[in-house]
């Protein structure tokens, strides 16, 4: 079982097919994205068909490992929201960047809001355009969502320059960022496999301490039994002592 941006895909259906069950994916024109997104998380192989022609064979669910599941959900960033040219300095948008990282989406919306930095505002309407993408397009709840990722890469930078003495000028850049925010759920299928295994060793220990006590109460009324019938052997051997005396 594999669950991506509010869709649980079931361990027999293959890669491709689980990734058009997502919503945004299910069209025919989203083939080549699902391809892309594959290829980058290198879950495919190769086979040669009956016609001579190498063709991509995507495995199924039930035979990924852990790490090949958490490759594509890093790849699948979905739901997103992008701003470009934004016209402050990628080092000054980072440190903000660095506050919400890993967040929830109410503390990093609080964080925001009052948060002292020039490009805190230009980063809370970006977050909120992510929730809104992702409850529009991917029907998923605010109250579910935490920022997995958040990237600040740099821009086109604008050159001006400032008269100086002698007839000199100096050179002043002028930085441009693009930032891109990627939400997931709350959810961890690692978390899953745990309670799953931590259930079936609560019922083996259980079963054990059944067979146990089944045992130990074996046992004793073995022992229980043991010393009633030395009483009643010891019993008969005195009497016919005493018989004998007399």
């Amino acid at each position: 079982m594999l669950r991506l941006v509010g869709v649980t895909i079931p361990d027999d259906v293959d890669l491709f097919n689980g990734l058009r069950m997502i919503k945004g994916l299910d069209t025919k024109n989203s083939r080549a994205k699902i391809e892309t997104v594959l290829t980058k998380a290198g879950l495919y192989n190769r086979q040669l068909q009956p016609n001579g022609k190498l063709e991509k064979v995507y495995p199924k669910v039930a035979d990924l490992s852990w790490k090949d599941k958490s490759r594509l959900i890093d790849v699948l960033e979905m739901p997103r929201a992008v701003l470009r040219n934004i016209h402050s300095s990628p080092k000054k948008l980072r440190l903000i960047a660095d506050a919400i990282r890993g967040k929830s989406v109410d503390e990093a919306l609080s964080i925001l809001q009052f948060m002292q930095k020039g490009g805190a505002p230009t980063l809370l309407k970006l977050l909120k355009s992510a929730i809104a993408n992702a409850g529009s397009n991917h029907e998923l709840r605010a109250d579910d969502l935490y920022v997995a990722k958040i990237t600040i890469d740099g821009g086109a930078t604008m050159k001006r320059f400032m008269a100086r003495a002698r007839g000199r000028a100096c050179r002043i850049r002028k930085r441009t960022s693009h930032a891109k925010i990627v939400l997931r759920e709350k959810f961890s299928m690692a978390k899953i496999a745990v309670s799953e295994k931590t259930q079936s060793a609560a019922a083996a220990k259980t079963t054990k301490k059944a067979s146990t006590a089944k045992t130990a109460g074996k046992t004793t009324a073995a022992k229980a039994e043991k010393p009633a019938a030395a009483k009643k052997t010891a019993t008969k051997k005195t009497t016919k002592s005493q018989g004998g005396k007399e």
